[in-house]
């Protein structure tokens, strides 16, 4: 429970409760498994997606959307996962106003539905091809279906904002009609303001019936969503949805951070979130990030500079009281300070050859992640060996190491190994010579092949494609995706790979590998991808 002591925002909040529609409680509704990993150039392993809904169960997060069950089968085995971790959290699966995206979300057997259909008239007009008529039709068939296998059904009115709001509420008393118990009411484009917002969701809560819980959910294309959520709250909405780091398409969606923490500290809502692990759980997220999205500087209360302080005036103030210039403690989001109160101490135990076990399960506990005893002796050993290297291994080589390690394949599934790699290269054409032992088919064989190539990399993949052939292996692969991205700056830096290969009859693999060799990041990252393909070979549903 937050003090007096760890909070100080203005007067005047408390002066305005009254001109409000604040609710007795605020429900967080997280999408960041879902519209987050709609963020451009950001896919999760469904390792990545479990371990990410434990922690935003552990997070107090009332529900989370486990994703779109009709995308893909992959999706739909990833959501049915989720659903079957037994969560303190509702899982809800999202789907169209369409009788088989609702039938995939009842296939998935998750606890609830959200059903979403547009009603802007662009939408109508250029995507739906629909008249209005038609889609309270829809709506009116599609939630009377859903209601047969849910109790909680989530109605969205895509492009709410810039719908007609005569037509907005009239669609939105229909789901109810029909049996929805929810409603939410989307900025889907960010093009509203906090004003406008909060008049649009006040109409809506004026018109549905008081046991309807109203959702909110705002992109920040004009860097507005976490203002517009909050608009939402004031004037009717009980349920914010929102994203760890503010992730989603385009500017991304209302950041959880930012979102939660203005709600506890401006209004003391009540809510489930335990603050203390904001931090450790967006940590968390940008580390399955790899790399792309990272928590900035001047990022709002989780960014390293939030609690630090440089000018003389303000840092001799917050040595007296630090609420003379921080609206709130670190710790509240589970952030330790230096004991001079000058900055962020944001990982305390650092990290380097001499690390020991005591060390690492301190920072795995911290992360919120629960390796196997064989993935966290890797993880040890393999920043020992970075180390060792004359270097210390920072934050983001420590969550690429464990991303790695933690993105390996079992035991069992490993029937490609690779026992040497030597390359030739500089003013020779690049060559690499390759050791490589592959169980399949109930033999083991051990082969060594040399090949030439257009550089390192490719000599080195060359090889291994020739000794997997030579062990006895079909291969008609073709390399889709090859894309490599340094993890931390330096010219000693981890380097990232990131494939995705066809075999032969065209399945979709992707694989990833991270090692402070770029040769070496490469080859790993196509023995996984074989290790794949092997294992679809060798186990055919």
């Amino acid at each position: 429970m937050a003090t007096n002591q760890q909070i100080h925002v203005s007067d005047m909040m408390e002066k305005i409760r009254g001109e409000l529609v604040l609710p007795e409680k605020v429900y967080f509704f997280d999408t960041t498994l879902r519209d987050g990993e709609q963020t451009p150039g950001i896919s999760f392993s469904l390792n990545e997606k479990v371990t990410i809904a434990r922690a935003l169960d552990e997070l107090g997060i009332d529900v989370i959307e486990a994703g779109f069950p009709v995308v893909s089968e992959g999706e739909l085995e990833t959501v049915k996962t989720i659903g079957k971790l037994g969560l303190k959290s509702e899982v809800m699966g999202l789907a169209r106003c369409t009788k088989l995206d609702i039938d995939k979300v009842i296939e998935a057997d998750l606890d609830s539905i959200h059903i979403f259909i547009a009603t802007s008239d662009i939408h109508l007009k250029n995507k739906l091809k629909m008249t209005r008529e038609q889609v309270l039709e829809s709506i009116t068939k599609s939630v009377g279906y859903a209601k047969g296998h849910f109790k909680n059904i989530l109605f969205s009115a895509e492009d709410a904002t810039r719908s007609d709001l005569d037509f907005l509420i009239k669609a939105n008393q229909t789901a109810v009609e029909a049996g929805a118990t929810r409603i939410n009411i989307p900025d889907t484009v960010g093009t509203v303001s906090p004003t406008a917002f909060g008049k649009i969701i006040r109409a809506n809560y004026d018109a549905l019936p008081k046991n309807v819980r109203i959702n909110v959910h705002c992109h920040n294309d004009f860097g507005l969503a976490v203002a517009n959520t909050i608009a939402g709250i004031e004037n009717g909405a009980c349920e914010a949805q929102t994203t760890i780091m503010g992730l989603g398409e385009r500017a991304g969606n209302a950041s959880f951070e930012q979102t939660a923490m203005s709600l506890f500290a401006f209004y003391g809502a009540k809510m489930n979130i335990d603050t203390r692990k904001i931090y450790p759980t967006a940590r968390l997220v940008e580390g399955f990030c790899g790399g792309k999205i990272q928590i900035g500087r001047l990022t709002p209360l989780i960014g390293k500079n939030a609690f630090a302080h440089e000018s003389g005036i303000h840092a001799h103030a917050v040595l007296q009281n630090a609420r003379c210039y921080e609206p709130i403690t670190p710790e509240l989001l589970g952030i330790s300070r230096s004991d001079n109160l000058e900055d962020i101490v944001q990982q305390s135990i650092k990290m380097g050859k001499h690390m020991g076990g005591h060390s690492l399960k301190a920072k795995m506990q911290e992360l919120g992640v629960k390796p196997t005893d064989d993935q966290f002796a890797t993880i040890l050993n393999r920043i020992k060996e970075f180390g060792s290297k004359g270097r210390e291994v920072s934050e983001s080589d420590f969550l690429a190491i464990v991303k790695d390690v933690m993105g390996e394949l079992p035991k069992e599934q490993q029937y490609v190994i690779l026992d040497e790699l030597t390359v030739l290269t500089g003013s020779v054409t690049p060559t690499a010579t390759v050791k490589l032992t592959v169980n399949s088919k109930g033999t083991t064989k051990t082969e060594i092949e040399s090949s030439i190539g257009a550089g390192p990399v490719d000599a080195a993949m060359n090889a291994i494609i020739k000794c997997y052939k030579k062990s006895g292996e079909e291969y008609d692969m073709k390399l889709k995706e090859y894309a490599i991205d340094a993890v931390s700056g330096g010219s000693d830096a981890l380097g990232h790979v990131h494939i995705t290969v066809n075999d032969k009859f065209g399945k979709e693999y992707t694989s990833e590998a991270t090692h402070e060799d770029i040769v070496m990041s490469s080859v790993l990252s196509l023995i996984k991808a074989l290790n794949k393909i092997t294992h679809a070979r060798e186990h055919p549903h």
